[in-house]
């Protein structure tokens, strides 16, 4: 049925993956009730192998620099804070829609990621720019992120927002707040960053995790610089 289903709907395996989970919740009822002794679908796994690196949007450092400048100069006081947020924490969209002010702690230049989306918490350093641009704000309860509504931020109207400032066409790359976070990774292993450090930066639980995702830029930077093997 599951291969039907995937087959007339050409469906992508990490989607079915979902779809066998939600239906696996019904199953897991039934045999907590004793109505079955095991789930029909426990032998069936959908493997998801994680994108070439060469296959993902990745940003240069300086292609995020001139994304930075088209933001700024399109949107100082309301889309840039977001963006430049997501340039400097690697953080997920989620967290940085859901941030709150009692997250940040802007006499010492932190702010505070909480364990949500399968991430861990974590504390980070951010920018002076940053933070002077976090303290002009007026609002100092509930959301950082606003819209000029006075609403929180959704992915959604996140979404709506960005699609603003691209059809303005003030820079000729296509991207997304995900790309910005596998940028950072890559970016930081190319230039010499330890990948211990980038699995506390991300939140992954643990290293090898971060090594499936991004050790693919760490061997790369291994081969181009390393001359001596027994480096």
């Amino acid at each position: 049925w599951l291969d039907q289903v995937q087959a007339e709907n050409r469906i992508k395996d990490i989607t079915m993956r979902g779809i066998k989970c939600e239906v696996d919740t019904f199953f897991a009822f039934l045999k907590e009730r004793e109505i079955i002794s095991e789930s029909p679908l426990k032998a069936i796994y959908y493997k998801v192998e994680p994108q070439p690196i060469r296959a993902r949007n990745i940003l240069t450092p300086d292609e995020i620099e001139r994304l930075l400048d088209a933001v700024r100069d399109y949107s100082p006081g309301y889309l840039y804070p977001i963006i430049k947020m997501f340039t400097e924490t690697a953080a997920k969209t989620t967290e940085v829609v859901m941030l709150t002010w009692e997250q940040l702690d802007l006499e010492k230049g932190y702010v505070s990621f909480e364990k949500r989306d399968r991430v861990q918490s974590r504390t980070l350093k951010l920018s002076d720019e940053l933070v002077y641009m976090l303290r002009l704000k007026s609002q100092k309860q509930g959301s950082v992120f606003q819209t000029y509504y006075r609403e929180p931020f959704t992915g959604d109207k996140l979404s709506r927002a960005i699609g603003q400032f691209k059809r303005k066409e003030l820079y000729d790359r296509d991207w997304t707040p995900s790309d910005l976070r596998h940028s950072y990774a890559v970016n930081f292993l190319a230039e010499g960053g330890n990948i211990n450090d980038l699995q506390r930066t991300l939140g992954h639980w643990n290293v090898y995790e971060t090594k499936k995702l991004y050790g693919e830029a760490s061997r790369d930077r291994i081969v181009k610089e390393v001359i001596n093997p027994f480096q």
